[in-house]
């Protein structure tokens, strides 16, 4: 099974691309915010887009992880994939 990135979710969105609908796929709950938290996002792409997670394997995220994230951003600037990814700081 893949795990599909934010851009190949937006790809995955126009008609021409049915390679998708032969392929088992899952997303992140990170990339569903990454793609419907971009900032110039149109009404049309929101309602295209909200349906795209809901026929695939959607892998949640914690709230641990969520809050740890959180906490990591506040303190530096980082993307929110960085922020998900982040090894523990050394003390």
């Amino acid at each position: 099974m893949r795990l599909l990135d934010s851009n190949i979710i937006i790809d995955a969105t126009d008609p021409e691309n049915e390679w998708l609908e032969a392929e088992p796929f899952s997303i992140s709950q990170i990339s569903q915010i990454e793609v419907l938290g971009y900032h110039l996002i149109t009404p049309y792409e929101i309602a295209d887009l909200q349906e795209f997670p809901y026929s695939s394997n959607f892998l949640a995220v914690s709230d641990e992880v969520a809050n740890k994230a959180i906490a990591l951003r506040q303190q530096r600037k980082m993307s929110l994939a960085d922020s998900i990814l982040a090894p523990p700081r050394r003390k």
